[in-house]
């Protein structure tokens, strides 16, 4: 296939899958449980860019203004055919091994890289259902790469300007809890500590800032528990019964209370990614999804803002 790379098949380059493809393939090659999944790689992004024209438009146009023109390009050029033949056969392959749901997650070349993370900064989505669904993901994902917050960033940042983006679509792990783990702590910057945010449901509950997720400070070494403040989760995202998208649910008040990890999952989930962190060789920001009594890597990056 020209626009597929299998993440756990050989190499995964930045260059072809970008940050957050490579990450993921190098964890697999690791041997970290991460969900199978393949990337659209960037060819597939210029393949679609050069069917829709996207050369033609003047970058040097104001931030708001090229979003607003590229976006409706990319809006209303369907994906090439040969492009959506590969994704579709991939996605179909990926079913048999990962079941139906998928998670289409944007990986930018920048993406996930020392200089600049861009956590948060291009689009993803969860629980998409069918080559359709999948094919359409893709594509917003490719708008996301000329939003105007995107424009805005990059310019903050004197980057130089993204002229592709990669596609990860993966496997969706039906999470029992979710979060984030730093493997150096944010706020101090301690780096014998792992500082761990959980919430019921998937992780886009904190992500999205609707909960306030629990919190447990791990000691690197021992991985004994130092400190865990329990929070009130009045919801969790899951994925929606009926089909494709999200649902967020509203919690009973006891499990609202109740803590998201134990202190035994806590520890584990320190020790997945303090690990994380001795294969990069460098403190990490480590996305978990707890499912079946595993710890799943979906997403690491290196933390940027110590000093």
């Amino acid at each position: 296939m020209a626009y597929i790379q299998w993440l756990h098949r050989g190499t995964a380059p930045r260059a072809a899958v970008g940050g957050k493809g490579a990450s993921l393939a190098a964890l697999i090659g690791a041997g970290f449980s991460v969900p199978a999944g393949f990337a659209v790689t960037v060819d597939g992004y210029r393949r679609f860019a050069e069917a829709a024209g996207l050369a033609a438009f003047d970058k040097d146009l104001g931030p708001g203004d090229a979003a607003a023109a590229i976006g409706a390009r990319i809006a209303s050029t369907p994906l090439p055919d040969d492009l959506r033949r590969e994704i579709g056969a991939a996605y179909d392959e990926l079913t048999a091994m990962a079941g139906l749901a998928c998670a289409v997650r944007s990986s930018a070349l920048s993406e996930d890289g020392a200089a600049a993370a861009s956590a948060g900064l291009y689009e993803s989505y969860l629980n998409v259902i069918g080559v359709a669904d999948v094919v359409a993901a893709v594509r917003l994902c490719y708008a996301s790469l000329w939003a105007e917050r995107a424009l805005l960033y990059r310019a903050a940042r004197r980057q130089s300007e993204e002229d592709a983006m990669a596609v990860v679509v993966m496997g969706l792990v039906p999470c029992l809890a979710a979060g984030v783990a730093f493997t150096a702590h944010p706020v101090t910057g301690a780096r014998d500590q792992v500082l761990i945010n959980a919430s019921w449901g998937l992780g886009e509950a904190i992500v999205s800032g609707r909960v306030t997720p629990d919190s447990f400070l791990v000691e690197k070494g021992s991985f004994a528990l130092i400190e865990r403040e329990i929070y009130t989760k009045t919801m969790a995202v899951t994925p929606h019964p009926d089909g494709g998208g999200t649902l967020e649910i509203e919690l009973s008040a006891a499990k609202a209370a109740a803590p998201s990890l134990s202190d035994d999952e806590a520890r584990a989930v320190a020790r997945v990614a303090a690990a994380v962190e001795a294969h990069y060789g460098s403190p990490q920001d480590v996305e978990w999804g707890l499912a079946g009594g595993q710890i799943h890597v979906l997403q690491a990056r290196p933390i940027t803002t110590l000093t």
